[in-house]
């Protein structure tokens, strides 16, 4: 957190000015739309500078005592409105002294506000798809100079972080959009929509990576570039996944533009993070954490832990050894999870068994008959998949003992045996049948070693 006395002191003296003449109106949509994405008292100030619009100069103590808010927190809530773009704030220095100059921004229309990528997807995680939609339907000037002074706005994402919470669910990610997204995007925006920075996104890897690949560099314009920074942001994409997207869309059309770059990324979304949408959190200087309970769980139950946290993606990837997924296994991926709605960890356990089984072959039809299968069994919970898999492995390994060309039993010696995953291998035995537990399963501490 960054410390309020290095920027800003109680005697430091602002004053308020507006770029624009900011209708009651507007106020209601401060009040709808941006206070469930700013919280109360980032609200609650801007309320204020919108009061003490024009009063002349004033010190921060006196605003302090008409917010009943501490130095720190001003500092904080202020930031929140520039990162949201509904203040500028510039600073000048005189001898020892400061002064601030607050400037009031204009407004997004409605409609703008709501083909804003980034607003409009942030709102509906904080109000749910209905109030989202219920607000949504209530919505359907000089400016002053300051060249003498310095802008130390903050962008968006100095102030924000992009959190996927597996809570925010919805019936289909195509669902989501339709409602986020019902008109074309606005033209000529008036207002401020979120500016951001470029420290978080390392562009010059995505460039190095598409070099080696026939895409003309005229079709990165600024456009594209803005386009791929918010995107990159809000799904929280790396710059070589990024690269793979760029790819997959220019190709898909012969053309790259803001549009299909948004469909590509909702696209690729949908197999990273299935039911999810990005949410707004504010960023905090990151901290190492523990999970206190991590060394208590079992070699089985971290297993279980692995399947439900990885994405089908990058467990096909572990197994490439880092190599990008085959696209036709990603569509294969799709399909199973949007057709059968099976979740991303039973899917895992789903490509970890046939994988292992079939000599690191995701045979297509086979999958596509087990999870048939699994979804008709109403498979939901990674354990239930497992232990359904080491069931119907048992079953099938019996039925080939007893099946034989004569028809005769076949000797145990005789049969061939198939490589399965580590977490199906039986753990060894005592005497009374009963799990050893000295080293207890060394073998899938290994195992999970390699994901």
């Amino acid at each position: 957190m960054e410390n309020h006395w290095k920027e800003l002191l109680p005697v430091d003296r602002f004053q308020v000015y507006s770029s624009g003449r900011i209708q009651a109106e507007e106020l209601k949509m401060v009040t709808l739309l941006y206070q469930p994405l700013v919280g109360a008292r980032a609200y609650s100030l801007y309320m204020t500078l919108f009061s003490e619009n024009l009063n002349g100069a004033s010190s921060h103590h006196t605003l302090m005592n008409q917010t009943q808010l501490n130095m720190q927190q001003i500092f904080e809530e202020r930031k929140k409105l520039e990162a949201i773009g509904l203040l500028k704030t510039y600073r000048k220095r005189i001898e020892d002294d400061r002064i601030f100059i607050y400037e009031l921004q204009p407004i997004l229309k409605p409609e703008q506000f709501f083909q804003d990528d980034v607003l409009s997807v942030y709102l509906y995680g904080r109000l749910g798809k209905q109030r989202y939609l219920d607000v949504r339907n209530r919505f359907i000037l000089t400016n002053e100079t300051h060249d003498e002074y310095e802008e130390v706005t903050a962008s968006f994402n100095d102030v924000f972080s992009s959190l996927h919470e597996s809570e925010i669910r919805a019936a289909t990610d195509s669902e989501i959009h339709q409602s986020i997204s019902r008109n074309d995007r606005a033209k000529d925006m008036e207002g401020n929509a979120p500016a951001f920075s470029e420290d978080d996104f390392d562009f010059n890897t995505l460039v190095r990576d598409l070099s080696s690949f026939i895409i003309p560099s005229e079709v990165l314009t600024e456009s594209i570039r803005e386009s791929i920074h918010r995107l990159a942001f809000i799904y929280q994409i790396s710059p070589l996944e990024m690269s793979s997207i760029v790819q997959q869309a220019y190709f898909r059309d012969e053309q790259l533009t803001p549009y299909s770059l948004r469909q590509e990324v909702q696209r690729w979304y949908k197999i990273e993070k299935p039911g999810q949408l990005p949410r707004l959190s504010e960023r905090r200087q990151k901290e190492i954490s523990v999970d206190k309970n991590e060394e208590e769980l079992s070699p089985q139950e971290m297993m279980i832990k692995t399947f439900e946290t990885i994405s089908p993606r990058a467990l096909l990837e572990k197994y490439s050894e880092g190599g990008r997924a085959a696209s036709a296994d990603l569509k294969l991926i799709d399909s199973i999870m949007f057709d059968q709605k099976l979740s991303a960890g039973v899917i895992n356990v789903l490509i970890d068994y046939v994988l292992n089984t079939n000599d690191m072959k995701l045979i297509h039809a086979h999958v596509e008959k087990i999870a048939s299968q699994w979804k008709r069994k109403k498979i939901s919970s990674v354990r239930e998949a497992m232990e359904l898999a080491k069931a119907e492995h048992k079953s099938y390994q019996s039925f080939k003992q007893q099946k034989s060309k004569t028809g005769r039993p076949v000797q145990q010696k005789n049969v061939r045996k198939d490589k399965l995953p580590k977490w199906m291998a039986s753990p060894k035995t005592d005497k009374e049948n009963q799990p050893v537990s000295e080293t207890d399963e060394k073998w899938l501490e290994e195992y999970l070693k390699g994901l």
